[in-house]
Formats: structure tokens, sequence, C-alpha cells
């Protein structure tokens, strides 16, 4: 008897508290729906982590218009770019010593600023105006910028707490973990890749740069001793040494983005060629397959 008030009791707990949520989570829509009409549990049909309170991407996110994402616009049957979307970049990181994801960091600072300053934009000034003016459609010279970030790690956490600090209104910030079939189809759908593997030896070359030409995403990458072997300076990608560096190609990309100019198609093109005039067959035939005959 008293395992059956007991139950009672967490089932009126759970229905009470339940409405009261700002948000649930459910393993089927079989559930949702359950929720929804039996419970009166309202269930957002979009889930967002924004590493803060709230930023200039998540402030779109969750509209009831059901013909349009944050990127993307339904006229008629087609699917269009929105030409005010946010620019989509992805970096695969490790999180270690020889990654510093400081200078990313650094550098989504100086962009936020400078895309201001270039737009003689109040640096101040009330960041719902920006989300509200984009949200209604304003198209800007100097785009959002949304951060994808992948990889796990336990240092992940701490930098995940300095970007809820930066107050950045033209970037944002997301982290996750991908399968093996989808973060293909993650770097197919992004504007550039960011690289900032250095090589704790310096003598080997990023395999995530090889996975983003692979996919013909141009890449930006911190520059080293044998990097250059890989991404070509404006034929495949850009190399920077600094956050500053960086800042500046985030701007120029940005602006290709925004111009449509032909300059960033053809880094993607670039990238392409680049693994695809490099195939593993290829490369066995003309270096590995005569050194070994040489010694059959």
């Amino acid at each position: 008897m008293d395992l059956v008030l007991n139950f009672k009791s967490l089932l009126r707990f759970e229905k009470r508290y339940g409405q009261m949520a700002n948000g649930s989570l459910c393993v089927t829509r079989t559930l949702q729906h359950e929720l929804a009409q039996n419970w009166g549990i309202r269930l957002n049909r979009y889930l967002c982590h924004p590493l803060g309170v709230r930023d200039c991407v998540t402030a779109r996110i969750g509209a009831d218009d059901q013909n349009e994402t944050l990127f993307t616009t339904q006229v008629g049957t087609d699917i269009l770019l929105k030409p005010n979307r946010p620019a989509l970049v992805v970096s695969s990181t490790s999180w270690a010593p020889d990654e510093d994801f400081g200078i990313l960091l650094e550098a989504a600072v100086m962009y936020d600023r400078r895309a201001a300053a270039l737009l003689d934009e109040n640096d101040s000034a009330d960041e719902g105006v920006l989300w509200k003016e984009i949200s209604g459609g304003k198209q800007y010279l100097y785009p959002r910028l949304f951060f994808i970030i992948t990889g796990k790690s336990p240092e992940k956490e701490k930098y995940e707490e300095k970007i809820k600090r930066l107050n950045l209104k033209r970037v944002a910030f997301h982290t996750m973990w991908l399968s093996a079939e989808e973060y293909p189809l993650l770097l197919r759908s992004a504007d550039l890749g960011i690289c900032l593997h250095t090589s704790s030896s310096t003598l080997d070359l990023p395999m995530k740069v090889v996975d983003m030409f692979g996919c013909g995403l141009p890449v930006c990458a911190v520059s080293y001793s044998c990097i250059d072997q890989l991404v070509k300076v404006e034929k495949n990608g850009l190399l920077f040494s600094s956050s500053s560096e960086l800042a500046d190609e985030l701007l120029v990309s940005a602006l290709y983005l925004t111009k449509t100019i032909d300059a960033l198609k053809s880094l993607k093109n670039g990238a392409l060629e680049t693994v695809s005039s490099a195939r593993w067959a290829a490369e066995w035939e003309e270096h590995a397959k005569p050194l070994i005959s040489e010694v059959l």
C-alpha cells in the first residue's frame, strides 16, 4: 500500500513541477506527445546550447516559422541560403597543449570589435537591437560568425567557461561531439575551417586539415615549419601566426561571403583539388611502390 501511495505522490510531483520546467528532453516522440497531451507539459521544438545566457545565433533559433532555419529559407519548393545568414566556421580540436585555443578566442573578440568599428557601430550599444535587426532580415557587410567546435577533453570545460565571459555580439560558439557519419556533413556545410594544431614535434601534418580538404572546406591554419606543404596560401587556405592575423583573415573571409566574391569559391575548389590530386593509390604508385620494389 505504501509503495502505491509513494508512486502516486511521485506522479503528482512530476506532473506539477514538469509544467514549470523551461524545457524537457524526451527519448521518443511518443513520450513527447504523451507529456503534451496528458501532462500539460509543452516542449520546445528546438533545443540549443549556447555558451552563454544568449548569443547572436540562438536569438533566432526556435522561431515558429517552419520554412526557415538559421541558414536557409524555403521559397516554394526551393531551399535557399539566407542573405543575412551567419558564416559557419568549424574547428576540430583535442583541446591539447599543442593546440592553443586561446588564439581563436582572442581572434573572435578582435573580429567582434573590428567589425563594429568598420560598420561605425557603438560597441556599447544594446545587443538586443542587433538581434532584432538581424531577425528582421537586415544584412550586414560583416556577418555574424557561428563557430562549431568539435572534440572531447577535460580541458574543454575550462575554455567553455572562458567563452561565456567574452560578451560577444557578432560571434557565437557552440561545442559538440559528432559521430563519424555526421562530422563530414558538418564540414561539407561549413564556409571555413580553422586548424590550431602546431605539432609537438613540428615535423608532422594535421590530418584534420586533410579531412576538411576532402569535404571541399578551405582552412585557416596556424603557421609552423612544415604546414605549408599542405596548406597553400590563397590556393586552398590561409596561414596565420597570431590571433590578430587570424582576425584579419576572418574579416576577409566574411567579406567574401557577403559579397559572393569568387575568392572563397576558388579556395573551396583548391581544397578539393588538393585531395583529389593526391589519392592514396596514386601516392602509393608514385612514391612508395618504387622504393619497396627496389628492395624486393
